[in-house]
């Protein structure tokens, strides 16, 4: 595994710690959680530099599903992270508060909105890029040769994971978040910080399981597809 590739993983890694540490606002306070932002956006700079050539393809016609779908989860991930940072801006009582803006409720409640929105598109974009992620790991670790333990294993914590992951949408009430009829609230008296932190990991699991096994589908409809019938669409 290349040194570039080490890097950008670990930054990526950073990355998705930052968002799931910024979701814990009763805990970590408003000056924390908007350092912790502010720290998020700029390792998502250095994830877009990472991947700057893929601004170059947007434009370009894909044909395969795979590619459509990665596209616009790619342009979704970015308009909402662009409506995060404005909306981080907007209700900064810290890093931004020389900016002379008005916060308001309606602006918490669209904060929170996007922030659900952009852990649940995160999540599927970690789903697309697994088996790139997995190959490197393995590249890294060593283990060339297929495991039928380890891939049981894998999957079998895969499976559990994303059903705790149901359970969890419903603890951290995202129904609630995406429908703005709460603002941000991590806390909650009958379950800890570190327990919901979990629930958190466990909502990006389900989500990054979902799409990865969608792509597998996707991928191997489109491996038994005659030959004949893949030119005519070429």
């Amino acid at each position: 595994m290349s040194a570039p590739l080490i890097v950008r993983l670990a930054l990526d890694f950073l990355a998705a710690s930052s968002l799931l540490f910024a979701f814990a606002y009763n805990w970590i306070g408003n000056a924390v959680h908007e350092f912790i932002g502010a720290a998020l956006f700029v390792l998502l700079i250095s994830h877009n530099v990472f991947n700057r050539r893929w601004y170059g393809t947007i434009t370009k016609r894909r044909r395969e599903p795979r590619g459509i779908i990665a596209k616009m989860i790619n342009l979704s991930l970015l308009a909402a992270m662009l409506a995060l940072l404005v909306t981080s801006i907007v209700i900064s009582q810290t890093v931004f508060s020389f900016l002379p803006l008005t916060s308001s409720f309606t602006a918490r409640q669209l904060h929170t909105l996007v922030g659900y929105l952009v852990l649940l598109v995160v999540s599927i974009h970690l789903g697309m890029s697994w088996s790139l992620i997995m190959g490197a790991l393995r590249a890294r670790l060593g283990l060339v040769a297929s495991s039928r333990l380890r891939t049981y294993v894998l999957r079998t914590a895969t499976v559990m994971i994303a059903a705790y992951g149901v359970h969890s949408l419903f603890v951290v009430k995202i129904g609630s978040k995406l429908s703005m009829q709460v603002p941000m609230d991590f806390g909650s008296f009958q379950v800890s910080t570190p327990a919901l932190l979990v629930h958190h990991v466990a909502i990006v699991g389900l989500g990054a399981s979902l799409a990865h096994f969608a792509v597998e589908m996707i991928q191997g409809r489109r491996d038994r597809r005659p030959s004949g019938a893949q030119n005519s669409r070429g």
